[in-house]
């Protein structure tokens, strides 16, 4: 044991997935497509005022799925153009959105 060198070995928690065991980049530098909206589409009603809400007309319903309520559940269709205003979050009845602001580093 020497005294003052750190271990460069990572743990991993008991029971995490075989791709969290063998991955080499800590989970905060790991690269994925950043979505500005969550969309909990299963339980939307189609009533479609986010739709109309939505100053960048990103949001559509969509017309070839229906979820398990019987409804042509919200899509977001252009997720760049997206600003996370989250007008649609605040009229949605149903609250399915969930709204991500960019980080400052990510800014389309």
């Amino acid at each position: 044991m020497t005294i003052g060198t750190r271990s460069t070995a990572r743990s991993t928690p008991i029971g995490a997935s075989p791709a969290a065991r063998t991955s080499t980049l800590p989970i905060a530098r790991r690269r994925r497509s950043f979505s500005p909206l969550e969309i909990a589409a299963d339980r939307c009603k189609g009533c479609g005022l986010c739709v109309d809400v939505c100053p960048k007309h990103v949001l559509t319903l969509d017309t070839e799925v229906v979820n398990p309520l019987g409804y042509h559940a919200v899509h977001l269709v252009d997720a760049t153009a997206c600003t996370s205003c989250a007008l649609c979050a605040r009229i949605c009845p149903d609250a399915i959105f969930t709204v991500y602001a960019r980080s400052r580093g990510d800014a389309a």
